[in-house]
């Protein structure tokens, strides 16, 4: 069987693949198991009080509480500044058209209950997907004015320096969570992105005794001029203890 025809890629793909390459910042990789009795306790009763819940929603305002107690480890790295946010606003992927996941920011989550976050992202998921598309039209009809990878890339770099266009685009710190046990990303826009698996029952040690719990597995891919592995491990526990305990 003969490959099918090759075809070039869009203007629009060709800086979406630019802006990843040029988002490669010096990295770090942590992971915890959380163990997700409680949160799934949790999600039960906030679903029998009509808020439709789910382990995403509660691992943004996990991460945004975390954040906020810890104001140490709430930092973002553009150009040759450091940013040290007063506000935690969390970058949520969340499916899109392209290979690249539209980013829906949610301002000061730490502030806000699980319902509240819950009907956002219900209510903004559409306008967000909405806005990707339009931009993802406007690159394809006038991305041909920058027709080179090169000037593509200097124009990014150049509008990455910026940390209000970064915050913009993509928050302070950014959360993600995926279909499989756990991922790992080295293309981010803020200090780094927390990425949650599927929750599934696995046998732990409970007491020094085996026992069948749900866990959910949670990797942080970190700018290491933010995160070095004890900073990384401390937001990972203070994350962990969140969903264990809500």
């Amino acid at each position: 069987m003969s490959d099918r025809p090759s075809a070039p890629l869009d203007y629009a793909e060709r800086w979406m693949l630019d802006g990843m390459r040029v988002l490669r910042p010096s990295f770090a990789a942590l992971q915890v198991t959380v163990d997700m009795t409680q949160a799934m306790l949790r999600i039960k009763e906030l679903r029998k009080q009509g808020v439709r819940a789910t382990t995403t929603h509660l691992l943004v305002r996990a991460t945004a509480r975390a954040l906020a107690q810890n104001p140490a480890l709430h930092q973002l790295i553009a150009g040759t500044r450091r940013y040290r946010p007063a506000r935690v606003d969390i970058g949520l992927s969340v499916a899109g058209d392209t290979f690249v996941a539209p980013v829906l920011v949610i301002e000061a989550a730490d502030q806000k209950s699980v319902a509240e976050i819950v009907t956002e992202i219900a209510h903004r998921v559409p306008e967000v997907r909405e806005a990707d598309r339009k931009m993802m039209a406007a690159l394809r009809r006038f991305g041909w004015l920058a027709p080179f990878g090169f000037l593509r890339r200097a124009i990014l770099r150049l509008l990455f320096t910026s940390g209000t266009f970064r915050r913009k685009g993509a928050g302070t710190f950014q959360v993600s969570t995926v279909p499989g046990d756990w991922a790992l990303t080295s293309s981010f826009s803020t200090g780094g992105v927390l990425m949650g698996g599927q929750v599934w029952q696995r046998v732990v040690a409970v007491d020094g005794q085996p026992a069948v719990r749900p866990v959910m597995t949670l990797t942080l891919s970190g700018d290491h001029g933010v995160f070095d592995g004890r900073s990384g491990a401390k937001l990972l526990s203070v994350v962990k203890a969140e969903l264990e305990a809500v």
